[in-house]
C-alpha cells in the first residue's frame, strides 16, 4: 500500500457522477481497490449546484478515507449534465469539491457515456447505449464522444427512460381516472409510492387531486422514481403498462440502431439500471440488439470503476486487461 512517505501519487480516483448517485472508487494503478464511497444524486443539470458539490466531496472521501489523498495522482470524474463542469456559474463551485476532498491532483471530467463505454470494455472503440434516469446512445473513441443520440435532458429527450416512463405511467393514471384510458394497475401503485403514508381518497376525482398537487409540489426528476412500477405491472399482465414497457423498448433500440454504421464486430455496451439491471426491458433491448449486430450487446459493470481505469491509463497506458476487469467488477453486496 503506498504512503505519503512516498512522495509521489500513486494512486488513481475514479467517479461515477450519475443523475441517481455518485459512487467512487479508489484503486492503484494495478487495478487494486483500496477505497470505496457513494453519495447522493450528482445531476448538475437537474439540481442545486451545492448539493451536486456536496454530494461530489463526500463520496471522493469515502473513498480515499484509508489513504492519503495527496498519493491520488489522477481523478477521472463521469458526469451526467457534464456541460456544467466547463461553462457557466457552476464551473468554479464544482472545481473547487476536489479541494476540499483533499485532493492536489489533476481532475478529468468526461461525459457519463465515455466511462459507461469503459465499464463494459477496454476496447478504445464502439458504442454505449445508456438507460437509467435519463437515456443516451452514443459512439465513442479514444475516450470522447464522437456522436450521439437523443441524451438531451428529461424535458425534450431522454426517450424511454426511467423519467420517461415515470411520466408515462402517471399520465395512464390520469387516463384511468377521468375514462380517457382503461383501468390499469399502476393507479393504485402510482397514488400509493406518491403518496406515502397518506390514505389515498376513494373518489376518482379526488385522487386527480391527490396525483396532480404531489407531481407537481416535487422535482419533476422524482417522477423516474415510478419507473420500476411500469415492468413490475407490465410482467403482473397489465395491458397499459405493457405498452409502455413496449414503446419504451422501441425508443431505446431505435436511439441505439440510429449511430452511424459500426464496425462488425465493433462492441456495444449497455448501462444503466433499466439495462443492466435484469428487468424486462433490458433482456428485451439485448435481445433485439443482438439481432442487429454480429456480437452479442455487452452489459456495463462499474462505472466509478471504469473511471478509475481510466485514470489509471493515464499514469500507465499499457494497463493489463485483468486490472480492467478487476475495476470494473461490481461490488457484491452485504
Amino acid at each position: 500500500m503506498p504512503n505519503a512517505a512516498d512522495g509521489a501519487g500513486s494512486l488513481v480516483l475514479g467517479i461515477d457522477a450519475g443523475a441517481g448517485l455518485v459512487e467512487a472508487v479508489c484503486a492503484t494503478t494495478d487495478g487494486e481497490v483500496v477505497g470505496r464511497g457513494r453519495s447522493g444524486s450528482a445531476n448538475a443539470m437537474a439540481m442545486p449546484v451545492a448539493e451536486v458539490a456536496d454530494h461530489l466531496s463526500s463520496a471522493a472521501r469515502q473513498a480515499t478515507e484509508t489513504v492519503d489523498p495527496r498519493l491520488v495522482s489522477h481523478v477521472v470524474v463521469g458526469a451526467a449534465g457534464v456541460i456544467r463542469y466547463t461553462r457557466g456559474a457552476t464551473v468554479e463551485p464544482l472545481a473547487q469539491v476536489w479541494d476540499s476532498a483533499g485532493l492536489t491532483c489533476p481532475v478529468r471530467v468526461v461525459a457519463d457515456a465515455v466511462t459507461a463505454f469503459a465499464a463494459g470494455t477496454s476496447r478504445r472503440h464502439g458504442a454505449v447505449l445508456i438507460a437509467g434516469i435519463g437515456a443516451i446512445a452514443a459512439r465513442i473513441g479514444d475516450e470522447e464522444v464522437l456522436e450521439r443520440v437523443d441524451g438531451n435532458g428529461w424535458l425534450v429527450g431522454d426517450d424511454g427512460s426511467g423519467f420517461w416512463l415515470g411520466r408515462q405511467a402517471v399520465r395512464a393514471v390520469f387516463a384511468a381516472l377521468d375514462h380517457r384510458g382503461e383501468p390499469t394497475l399502476l393507479t393504485q401503485a402510482v397514488l400509493a409510492t406518491l403518496t406515502g403514508d397518506e390514505t389515498v381518497p376513494a373518489d376518482p376525482a379526488e385522487q386527480v387531486v391527490v396525483l396532480r398537487d404531489t407531481v407537481y409540489d416535487g422535482p419533476p426528476i422524482a417522477l423516474a422514481g415510478l419507473a420500476p412500477l411500469v415492468p413490475a405491472a407490465a410482467e403482473a399482465g397489465d395491458r397499459v403498462a405493457q405498452r409502455i414497457v413496449d414503446r419504451a423498448v422501441a425508443l431505446l433500440v431505435d436511439s441505439a440502431t440510429s449511430l452511424s454504421a459500426a464496425e462488425p464486430d465493433e462492441p456495444l455496451v449497455l448501462a444503466g439500471s433499466l439495462l443492466s439491471g435484469g428487468g424486462p426491458i433490458g433482456r428485451e433491448v439485448q435481445r433485439r440488439l443482438a439481432r442487429h449486430r454480429r456480437t452479442d450487446p455487452i452489459l456495463a459493470g462499474s462505472c466509478a470503476g471504469a473511471a478509475a481505469w481510466l485514470a489509471a491509463g493515464i499514469v500507465a497506458p499499457d494497463l493489463d486487461p485483468a486490472a480492467h476487469a478487476r475495476l470494473t467488477r461490481r461490488p457484491v453486496s452485504p
